[in-house]
């Protein structure tokens, strides 16, 4: 197995900031990385769910992925998120991955088509053979609707390409099972930020999360901690999370973002994709009021906080 250590820590998974026109807006992507990077965040994870990696075309997401390589420096690991209903178009974005200079790739299983375990093994097999990048799988069953088993991550768990999972599913119960199975070297990401110090305490070896693009530093703070045993403090911080995730939950996760991100002053402008929800006027200034109020997303602040 490649050496997963190196994934260890608090990836982003990134926003692409989008022009009114619906067209990414590179310039406030390049801002957002160097934000996050300013606020200590030990990598990126790009193209996928937050991304809204599913509502763009194959050379959209490549030229996201080269930007935010490029606008990294190397000061922060990339991960591309390569996953696609079709294996060949995953195959494509994944050689992509490797020439553009990505760290690593990662797949969320094939969706909508109901295939069984074997096609799925195929498919990620496939994909690695047309690679030398390691491969992190991306078990989302909430938006999938596909329950992976632990017998089939054990079996995965043998290719020495499969270097781990990042798994989004508040049952931290199969987490500990998936450790437990496929051992201490097989990275697992927190995926549901809510639950971070729960998963860090269980079988966590870091987290992967969207709610990282509004508010960096108190991931890689929590991060810290639970590195120096600091439970109380882990505790404390994921409350204070929690708080944002709660307010968060009554409108839609993306939007939501993008919105505090634009209000920061990180990127031009809020849109999201259609068919993403459009917030009213009075939704945003609702979001608005919330994040004047909030200590931990005006420390975040371009504008409250000019470099």
């Amino acid at each position: 197995m490649a050496n997963s250590k190196r994934f260890h820590g608090i990836f982003t998974a990134l926003v692409t900031p989008m022009h009114e026109n619906g067209g990414i807006d590179l310039p406030s992507l390049e801002q957002l990385v160097q934000h996050q990077i300013t606020h200590g965040i030990h990598g990126f994870y790009v193209g996928g769910s937050t991304g809204e990696g599913f509502l763009m075309t194959r050379e959209e997401r490549k030229q996201v992925l080269e930007t935010v390589i490029q606008a990294s420096g190397g000061r922060a690991r990339v991960v591309s998120h390569i996953g696609s209903m079709s294996t060949m178009e995953s195959v494509e974005l994944a050689q992509h991955a490797e020439a553009a200079g990505a760290e690593a790739i990662s797949a969320v299983v094939p969706f909508y088509y109901k295939v069984g375990v074997r096609e799925i093994k195929k498919h990620y097999e496939t994909i690695m053979a047309a690679t030398k990048l390691p491969m992190i799988i991306y078990h989302f069953p909430g938006a999938t609707g596909v329950q992976l088993s632990l017998d089939f991550y054990e079996e995965m768990a043998k290719n020495p390409q499969i270097i781990g999972v990042k798994f989004t599913s508040l049952n931290l119960f199969e987490m500990e099972q998936i450790r437990s199975r496929c051992g201490d070297d097989f990275l697992i990401w927190n995926g549901h930020d809510e639950v971070f110090a729960g998963g860090a305490l269980i079988a966590a070896d870091g987290a992967v999360g969207s709610t990282m693009n509004m508010m960096p530093s108190l991931y890689t703070d929590m991060y810290t901690s639970i590195q120096g045993g600091l439970w109380e403090e882990v505790r404390s911080l994921q409350s204070k999370a929690n708080a944002i995730i709660s307010h968060l939950m009554n409108f839609d996760v993306i939007p939501y973002e993008k919105y505090v991100l634009y209000q920061q002053g990180v990127i031009s402008t809020p849109t999201a994709r259609q068919p993403l929800r459009q917030f009213t006027s009075e939704e945003n200034e609702q979001i608005h009021r919330f994040l004047q109020s909030n200590e931990i997303l005006s420390r975040h602040s371009k504008v409250n906080n000019p470099s």
